[in-house]
């Protein structure tokens, strides 16, 4: 992934505040921030520099207080609905707030790790041929911190990956072999044992905090990114979470889609006695439409304070932010001045607090 240079201004901008505080948050903190070789020397952060900026700020000068720790599955029952967008952008805004933020790819498809700059389909020996650093390389996914997988558990450490430091979203990246803990579930299923609880039992797990190998104890925020497909990852993901973050199209919007996860959290709920909360956020938004209107009156009426507040507008700065010739950052970090960029800060900010996180 391109390493992004800012300007301090640019960096205000990411960490919603002013361009005197950044730079007394720069000095109190110790971070080293490069300065321009050539010329007035202003400063050029780096992507690392701004989380670990974040970082420092929520620990020693934010008012913002984490109330509990929040757990979602980001999932819709079809694809084009900006799911996977809106999950990276919404973790890198979690973690410019200074929250830890884990998130977990679990589509063999990979987009998610894609958009954080890993290509899952890169071998060791290609990537040695196209010099790309050996951190870069996908070679474990979830399945491999499941109990039972095929080859031994790995050390959550070995697993996860870190794309803008330790400080930035924290990623258990996924690749096409992932597709085997589904055929693992589904015989712990033919055999009589609980599958769908699974991958719950594993998140409890990891917050109680006593294995050393598996601690995920010091996350406030762990989305997980479903495929659209109901298979038994994506059920023992809902499973897992307080809470299923469903992006709906307005543009396109069909009843269908919200209407089959309210009957998917419904068999839930009749077989194991709990479903998550149901949270939609508007994607694709076009303001003054009256169609739109009328989607949004309807979805309101049918799922009461189910549906957030702020909406993402269509914009072509996130087909702009795709298209680009070497690879970018999630449209938050690659776009921080923009009308989306603010958006997705407000969806952002809503949603932790409608999940009681902040």
């Amino acid at each position: 992934m391109i390493q992004t240079i800012y300007k301090v201004q640019a960096a205000a901008k990411l960490l919603e505040t002013t361009v005197d505080s950044v730079r007394r948050y720069v000095d109190e903190s110790g971070i080293d921030v490069a300065r321009q070789a050539n010329g007035p020397k202003t400063r050029q952060f780096t992507i690392d520099n701004i989380f670990d900026i974040a970082a420092w700020r929520h620990a020693n000068k934010s008012k913002l207080k984490v109330k509990q720790r929040g757990i979602a599955t980001v999932y819709a029952p079809k694809g084009g609905v900006g799911k996977t967008t809106l999950t990276a952008n919404m973790a890198c805004v979690f973690a410019l707030m200074g929250l830890r933020t884990l998130v977990i790819d679990l589509d063999f498809q990979a987009n998610l790790t894609l958009s954080f700059g890993y290509d899952s389909e890169v071998t060791d020996e290609e990537a040695t041929e196209l010099d790309i650093p050996e951190d870069r390389v996908i070679k474990y996914h979830f399945g491999h911190l499941v109990p039972g997988w095929p080859g031994g558990r790995m050390p959550l450490r070995d697993v996860i990956k870190m794309p803008f430091g330790p400080s930035g979203p924290h990623l258990i990246p996924s690749d096409l072999t992932l597709d085997r803990l589904d055929t693992i579930l589904t015989y712990d299923a033919l055999e009589g044992k609980k599958s769908d609880l699974k991958i719950a039992a594993l998140i409890a797990e990891g917050l109680s905090g006593k294995n050393p190998d598996f601690d995920l104890s010091s996350y406030d925020v762990i989305l997980f990114d479903a495929a659209p497909a109901k298979n038994r990852m994506t059920r023992g993901a809902l499973l897992a979470s307080d809470y299923v973050v469903a992006p709906v199209s307005l543009e396109r919007y069909s009843t269908k889609a919200v209407s089959y996860l309210a009957s998917v959290l419904q068999d839930m709920r009749d077989d194991v006695g709990r479903s998550p909360e149901m949270v939609m956020i508007g994607n694709f938004h076009l303001p003054n439409r009256l169609r739109v209107y009328g989607q949004v009156s309807k979805l309101s009426t049918e799922y009461p304070g189910a549906l957030l507040n702020i909406m993402v507008h269509r914009s072509e700065e996130f087909p702009k932010t795709l298209s680009e010739d070497e690879e970018q950052p999630p449209l938050v970090l690659a776009r921080p001045s923009g009308s989306a960029a603010e958006q997705l800060h407000k969806v952002s900010s809503e949603l932790l607090q409608k999940m009681g996180v902040v």
